[in-house]
């Protein structure tokens, strides 16, 4: 037994998940099993109409998302802030209603819902035999980015922040463990994502978590700063991995999701110390973000922790 083992998350069904205070979760899971086998321009249209009752009754959600705008876009207007809101979360639900297809639908069909771009350059590194580092961050459509490798064969280290509710954990795990052998929690860290590798697994690396003061560094991030955890470097030297960025990104006319994956690049720019790396990959996460900014989860606390002296950013004043 590996010491890495302690790091395996697992989530059983119970019967305990059956009692009536999991009523309303079941509910939701019914309805999201029903979206996962409904035509998709059905299911879009619906998500669309959503859409405006979602934007009034998700206060908190909204106010997430409009004190990242405020800080990280100092000279967008209101009005702009409110439309890329409205946007958004058109976008969480465009993906969430149509998540339940990677636990529950074939293969076959969970692969024609992508349009992919730049699989030569994936096929490039395991031809060779070695390892990508796919660097992406949290659009709403990263978990059909994951589904995609695994459905294709592609071995990838797969990771999980477990949900409060022991349902969620459940369907997620299902999810996510469906093509793969095994999901490890965050707290396994650089150890875990190494293991794996040597094992010939590819990993996914998202550079806009927040993990706190104590293991990251700050560095300018559009019109703030951010802190970053600066470990890229060392992954790349210590598993000989390629550095490939991965945007994903949902396409509201073709009803499908555009994966584009990109050529390998090292990690110059990034060596020397932690603070050249930290901006290294917050400028690498801001061009991914650029992309549509419409995808992006601006609903997570990406800017919890703040520099030295600033109070933190989601308060209501």
């Amino acid at each position: 037994m590996s010491s890495l083992d302690k790091y395996l998350y697992k989530a059983p069904f119970k019967l305990s998940f059956l009692h009536p205070k999991y009523i309303g979760t079941w509910l939701m899971v019914l309805l999201l099993i029903i979206c996962a086998y409904t035509p998709v321009k059905m299911r879009d249209w619906f998500a669309q109409r959503l859409t405006k009752l979602v934007f009034k009754i998700a206060k908190k959600p909204v106010h997430i998302i409009d004190c990242n705008l405020k800080v990280c876009f100092k000279n967008m207007s209101k009005d702009e802030r409110t439309e890329l809101i409205y946007k958004n979360i058109e976008m969480f639900l465009l993906s969430v209603l149509g998540q339940a297809e990677l636990a529950f639908r074939s293969k076959k069909h969970i692969m024609s819902r992508f349009n992919v771009q730049g699989l030569e350059h994936l096929k490039k590194i395991t031809d060779a035999g070695e390892q990508a580092i796919f660097v992406a961050s949290h659009t709403w459509g990263l978990e059909y980015a994951g589904t995609y490798f695994m459905c294709g064969n592609v071995p990838i280290v797969t990771f999980i922040n477990p949900h409060k509710n022991p349902i969620y954990n459940w369907l997620s795990v299902k999810q996510r463990t469906r093509f793969c052998d095994s999901v490890y929690v965050r707290e396994g860290g650089i150890r875990v994502m190494l293991k794996g590798m040597k094992e010939g697994k590819h990993l996914f690396f998202l550079p806009d978590q927040d993990h706190g003061a104590d293991k990251c560094e700050f560095a300018p991030f559009f019109d703030t700063q951010k802190a970053s955890l600066p470990i890229l470097n060392r992954l790349c030297k210590a598993s000989k991995g390629h550095i490939v960025p991965l945007h994903i990104a949902y396409d509201i006319n073709y009803h499908r999701f555009n994966l584009t994956i990109e050529p390998a690049f090292d990690c110059t720019g990034a060596e020397g110390c932690k603070e050249s790396e930290a901006l290294f990959l917050n400028h690498l996460l801001e061009d991914l973000i650029m992309r549509d900014l419409t995808q992006y989860m601006w609903i997570l606390r990406i800017l919890k922790t703040r520099p030295l002296g600033e109070e933190c950013i989601y308060k209501k004043k």
